[in-house]
């Protein structure tokens, strides 16, 4: 039988903890996004502000991003997700 360290190794830099209220289907998209990845939430909110951040260096250094295609695909899921509020 072999062992292994299983789950995420404890971080050495200090962690604060934080409770960030997010529409529920955000959530869920959020949740959806990290299972597909194998990550948990968390670290999904961490990969996606540290992607938003290679994405705005990018920009910063003139790499061509397709930014109106990005903008679009962000309205269109969001209107995906607040179609029920208008009812």
């Amino acid at each position: 039988m072999t062992t292994g360290i299983v789950g995420r190794p404890k971080r050495s830099r200090p962690v604060d903890r934080v409770n960030y209220k997010l529409d529920s289907d955000l959530r869920e998209i959020l949740r959806q996004i990290a299972d597909r990845n194998g990550r948990n939430e968390g670290s999904q909110v961490e990969q996606l502000i540290l992607f938003y951040e290679a994405i705005e260096q990018l920009n910063a250094e003139g790499v061509p991003i397709p930014f109106n295609e990005i903008n679009a695909r962000v309205r269109q899921i969001w209107t995906q997700i607040t179609a029920g509020d208008e009812e």
